[in-house]
């Protein structure tokens, strides 16, 4: 098994990255060069950088500028169709629900340590946004990405659009307001993951704007690069995979998965930290996608349902369900029901 390829992103969603560290009063190889970068390497929006650099660029600036919201910033002043065919398809989706399961589907063409997810419940929908960097590297890029993601649903639903929610993984820093300006919505922070929450009915709106015919020609296009795209970082879908394997016998331990995949559990635990990965993490996210999977077949009951995500009790199922979607596993499957 090969291990250590790193996730890679598009050299587009540096687009007017130099100019926006120069208007900060700063010089560009001044931040750029002691990260080992060469200002060269952001000439190509055709090309690709590890995900990790542009996330220890963004954070350098911040300090260098002394613009604790760098990254925020940056987001919303960045045009999302500079990102190319992502956006373009996601503007053609024929609701905001499919634009928003069009992200989740096809924002690894453009930043392959960007994992998100997109689910409605009875009343809310829930878009979540992780990446797998290091955590200490996390808070400047979640801050850009979700400002970007904003001014994506805003071409799409018009420029006043604001989500009910927003939510951030990281703790709050000192000074709270511009996140509250940028996203015109309360914001909470220290929370599972980062996520704006919209409502349901918003979800189930047409994209007006939305090209019938232009649509399924973008999809082929961005199918066909998922397609090309190498495979994920073979570490972590090894561990998810053992992962699956093992939640039906209770809960897998990092010692056990280490074994299963011969290597040992302090290397294990290093390698998904450099990676921005918690095992904890991979576990709960693993039981979570089979839950929504199991409940969608309503010839599993719930006690069945529990037994298979490896709980002893029917009531430990609960909790964690509403602690991943907000909604017990029942009010989940009304929800089903009703669409």
């Amino acid at each position: 098994m090969t291990v250590g390829r790193r996730p890679m992103i598009s050299i587009a969603a540096a687009t007017g990255l130099i100019e926006a560290i120069e208007a900060a009063g700063r010089n560009p190889e001044d931040v750029l060069r002691p990260l080992g970068l060469d200002r060269g390497l952001f000439s190509n929006p055709h090309g690709l950088i590890p995900s990790l650099d542009f996330a220890r660029v963004l954070d350098e600036t911040a300090r260098a500028t002394g613009d604790d919201c760098f990254g925020l910033h940056f987001g919303e002043r960045f045009h999302p169709k500079d990102i190319g065919p992502l956006v373009y398809v996601v503007l053609h989706s024929p609701t905001i629900a499919v634009a928003l399961d069009n992200v989740a589907r096809y924002l690894r063409v453009h930043n392959e340590a960007a994992h998100v997810s997109f689910a409605i419940d009875e009343k809310w929908g829930y878009l979540r946004h992780v990446l797998a960097i290091p955590a200490d590297l996390r808070r400047q890029h979640d801050e850009y990405s979700l400002a970007v993601d904003l001014r994506t649903i805003r071409l799409i639903a018009g420029s006043e659009w604001t989500p009910v929610e927003v939510q951030f993984e990281h703790k709050p820093p000192p000074e709270t307001h511009e996140h509250a300006r940028v996203f015109g919505a309360p914001v909470a922070f220290d929370r599972p993951a980062n996520a704006f929450v919209v409502e349901r009915e918003f979800c189930e709106r047409q994209v007006p704007a939305a090209d019938a015919r232009l649509y399924p020609i973008l999809k082929r296009y961005l199918d066909r690069d998922l397609d090309e795209m190498p495979p994920a970082d073979d570490l972590l879908a090894a561990v998810r995979k053992e992962i699956s394997d093992a939640v039906t016998n209770g809960d897998p331990t990092l010692t056990q998965i280490a074994m299963k995949i011969a290597i040992a559990p302090r290397t294990l635990q290093r390698r998904l930290k450099e990676q921005g990965a918690d095992f904890k993490k991979l576990v709960n996210e693993t039981r979570r996608r089979f839950a929504l999977r199991y409940l969608q077949d309503r010839n599993n009951t719930l006690t069945e349902v529990a037994y298979l995500l490896g709980y002893a009790e029917v009531s430990a199922f609960n909790r964690a369900f509403k602690r991943w979607t907000r909604a017990t596993p029942s009010e989940y499957r009304r929800g089903l029901a009703s669409r």
